[in-house]
């Protein structure tokens, strides 16, 4: 690549060679620059570089085109992130929609967006000494790199001092599968520095031979092809690791770590189909998410915090079954079921100090979901001060409404005899309608829950303005405003009434832009 202050040239490189005379896109946003720079090569060295480290990386590289200063500090760069954003696939997207033969040829349009990514990081890294480099991200999602690029990327960038690492790929059947070089996490090499690895979509087979790694605190593994067996060595030897996320490692059958995991206090394991086994030692784990209904799970801990995501039906069913004997310490579950075919199971096992329950439910079964049954949850777990459930219908009218009932006079509702639940302080339902089984539900949490403060029934779908994390709100149908308006009414009719006036009660409409 050949630089010259005032502009800047590319030569784009293809797998296979160093070189090409064909010229892709460039940036031309080198205004503003250009008439600093004369004056910032002034500068005391280490002033300088320290100023230049703040520059965000697309401006980092525009900078060195227009001063040798800043190509002088442009090598000891210390952050390097490469994805959509920094490279300006937006731009280089425009482009190629103005040519006629990528708007045809896919096959073409990938190979020009490819060589396009693999100038630009070349760019950056082969001006880089790879000293000082701190962290290198790649997001390489809309292209496909040789392998031979990724290896040389990754030895000018994992030397001693890079202390975050991220190669993250599109998942493709059609490319060859990347084997990533384990060897540059031996001590000698990156690994007695390194405290973040992060790797999407490749190949992963590390050896006994790289030894401890001592600073390694962050690992998440995705689409990775990496056996158990390998895995549980590898994080043995990470002896100061806190994080670990695998999700979607379908080689993983038995995942056991043979020593002690001191400092791990959030684990999560998702759509990992194989798997049947887990079996580790960490005594500060915190934190545990998974998704699948395991053969057997041994985390040897008090684990406190919970989040089961269902990847398979009755999730809600394996949490009340499972979770009380594996994990009797937890005091935060939280539970996200897309599909339950059964009832929650009434049994004796309690979760003696779960203080904080909150269940995302999609009734995906046409409205046959029966919500009294998760009076189980309420009842194993005496100590509950908050419950939370989240309901997902569609915006539709209810076929098992409690108006049918009340407006023939033959409402009876369901009753369970000496459930008492004492600490029970705050409830909160969204989504909330006339289904009957809702209604009794909530009837009975107002009937034993003695020490009840705050109550709200909210029957929008997803209202932005309450929940305070975006400014937008779920869409509704006229069918799903109708709903809500019927389930105000069941509150108002059966709910209402039975409050206690020390309850800070509210059934809540959707707002006006619930229906927009």
């Amino acid at each position: 690549m050949e630089m010259h202050t005032g502009t800047c040239r590319k030569r784009e490189l293809r797998p296979g060679s160093s070189s090409a005379s064909s010229q892709g896109p460039v940036s031309q946003d080198v205004q503003g620059f250009e008439d600093a720079g004369f004056m910032l090569d002034k500068l005391p060295e280490d002033i300088f570089d320290s100023l230049y480290s703040y520059l965000p990386i697309e401006d980092a590289v525009r900078a060195a085109c227009v001063s040798h200063g800043f190509l002088r500090s442009w090598r000891r760069y210390p952050r390097l992130l490469f994805n959509n954003k920094t490279q300006g696939y937006k731009k280089l997207s425009m482009h190629l929609d103005q040519d006629t033969r990528a708007l045809e040829d896919e096959q073409y349009r990938l190979d020009k967006i490819g060589s396009y990514f693999i100038n630009m990081i070349n760019h950056a890294l082969e001006n880089h000494s790879g000293f000082g480099m701190k962290a290198l991200i790649l997001q390489l999602f809309p292209c496909r790199i040789d392998a031979s690029f990724l290896d040389k990327w990754l030895q000018i960038a994992v030397k001693p001092g890079i202390e975050e690492l991220a190669l993250e790929m599109s998942i493709s059947k059609k490319r060859a599968e990347y084997n990533f070089p384990s060897l540059l996490l031996s001590n000698e090499i990156g690994g007695a520095t390194l405290e973040s690895l992060r790797l999407i979509s490749c190949s992963f087979h590390p050896t006994i031979t790289l030894g401890c790694n001592k600073s390694l605190t962050s690992l998440y593994l995705s689409f990775v092809h990496i056996s158990g067996e390998e895995l549980g060595q590898f994080v043995s030897n990470c002896l100061v690791l806190a994080q670990l996320s695998i999700t979607n490692c379908n080689d993983i059958v038995c995942f056991k770590v043979p020593s002690v995991l001191h400092h791990l206090n959030h684990f999560q394991v998702r759509k990992c189909e194989m798997l049947q086994v887990i079996e580790i030692s960490a005594p500060k784990l915190s934190s545990f998410v998974y998704g699948d209904s395991l053969i057997k799970i041994s985390l040897g801990a008090e684990v406190k915090r919970i989040r089961m995501i269902g990847s398979k039906p009755n999730t809600l069913c394996h949490a009340r079954a499972e979770l009380p004997s594996f994990m009797p310490a937890v005091e935060r579950l939280v539970v996200e079921s897309s599909c339950e075919k059964v009832k929650t199971p009434v049994l004796s096992s309690k979760f003696l100090h779960l203080k904080y329950l909150d269940i995302s439910l999609v009734d995906v079964q046409r409205y046959c979901q029966d919500y009294f049954c998760l009076v189980s949850f309420l009842d194993a777990s005496p100590a509950l001060e908050t419950f939370v459930l989240h309901v997902e219908t569609g915006c539709l009218l209810r076929c098992d409404s409690v108006l049918k009932d009340l407006d023939n006079g033959q409402l009876h509702l369901r009753q369970m005899p000496e459930c008492l639940h004492y600490n029970l302080k705050n409830v909160m339902i969204t989504g909330f309608s006339s289904a009957k089984s809702l209604i009794e539900l909530t009837s009975h949490i107002v009937c034993n829950a003695s020490a009840l403060v705050c109550m709200t029934l909210d029957t929008a779908r997803g209202c932005g303005r309450r929940t305070g994390k975006t400014d937008k709100c779920q869409h509704m149908s006229k069918e799903g405003i109708m709903e809500a308006q019927k389930a105000l009414e069941a509150a108002n009719r059966c709910i209402e009434g039975i409050v206690p006036s020390s309850t800070n009660f509210k059934a809540l409409e959707p707002c006006c832009q619930c229906g927009c």
